[in-house]
């Protein structure tokens, strides 16, 4: 290992332990914030279908319940974290709701309520659902282990 001018372990790993679960400090706002967007986020979703957009199939109708079921998870998951915010706590969140944005992906890709005259829109957009999905394992795999290790910590 190498040694600073002060004579301390430079790059061991109890610094990359640390490095990987320090966070900034959440701060209200952001989690007032999220609240607000998620509402809106909310009305958009069920108002998707009268709002006769051309690239929606009804069959948007399928998946609503996923998108109504996530979005209030992330509703009450900030509503959670500004009563009551440790680490350990907001990374058992993050997973709950990771899960909950693979689903909606998952279904999105299996009932796929859109309708696009360009094939290639169509492959760019299942392509990015599963990239998307990919996505969302690998971020909770790496909430679990920083879950796992403020819990033993």
């Amino acid at each position: 290992m190498k040694e600073t001018s002060n004579g301390e372990d430079k790059g061991n790993g109890e610094d990359f332990l640390q490095k990987l679960l320090k966070e900034k400090e959440p701060k209200p706002s952001e989690f007032i914030g999220a609240i607000v967007v998620n509402i809106i986020l909310l009305y958009i979703v069920n108002n998707l279908l009268s709002w006769n957009l051309s690239f929606i199939a009804s069959s948007f109708q399928d998946v609503l319940w996923i998108f109504n079921l996530s979005i209030t998870a992330t509703i009450i998951g900030n509503v959670l974290f500004l009563i009551y915010h440790p680490g350990w706590f907001r990374s058992l969140i993050r997973i709950i709701l990771n899960i909950f944005g693979f689903m909606v992906a998952y279904y999105l890709y299996t009932v796929f309520p859109f309708i696009f005259s360009n094939n290639l829109v169509t492959l760019f957009v299942k392509f990015a659902i599963i990239v998307a999905m990919v996505v969302m394992v690998i971020v909770t795999i790496f909430e679990i282990v920083k879950f796992i290790l403020r819990i033993i910590k």
